[in-house]
């Protein structure tokens, strides 16, 4: 079994859903995207010091809500993650029943690497870029990195 949240960096989680972080803009938009896609992508961002801001994670829908500024939301326009605008920070997709998120902590990215909110357009094709990796890694046989396998 995978790790629900696999990182490479010391995330400050805060059980529950409130208080917010004191960081967080008043006016925001969220990302939703699975926790291994998120994850992955968001370590990868933090590595090549991009802005990180904190997320919130439901583990009831194995979901990451990623907060970005504002007006995000009429832009975005992607396959591998829905941007809702306004701060509703909700897992349910669209057209979809609502079920209850019984398990949501926010995560807060290391000092001095927290930001107040997440860069979008580097978070869209970050998202992008980790994806195709994603995708090219299923389709190797045995899911192996053609580096990892044994040449013999």
């Amino acid at each position: 079994m995978t790790p629900l949240l696999s990182t490479r960096h010391p995330w400050r989680l805060h059980f529950g859903e409130t208080p917010l972080p004191p960081m967080l803009p008043r006016t925001t938009d969220a990302v939703r995207v699975s926790m291994g896609l998120g994850m992955a992508t968001l370590d990868t961002m933090l590595d090549s010091g991009h802005r990180v801001g904190p997320l919130l994670c439901c583990i009831t829908h194995r979901r990451l809500l990623v907060p970005v500024v504002s007006g995000t939301a009429y832009l975005w326009g992607a396959a591998h993650s829905v941007c809702d605008a306004g701060p509703s920070l909700q897992c349910s997709t669209q057209g979809g029943p609502q079920s209850f998120c019984h398990d949501r902590f926010w995560a807060v990215p290391p000092d001095p690497l927290a930001h107040p909110t997440t860069d979008a357009a580097v978070l869209h094709d970050s998202l992008s870029l980790m994806r195709a990796q994603m995708r090219d890694v299923a389709r190797q046989p045995n899911g192996l990195r053609a580096r990892e396998m044994c040449h013999v």
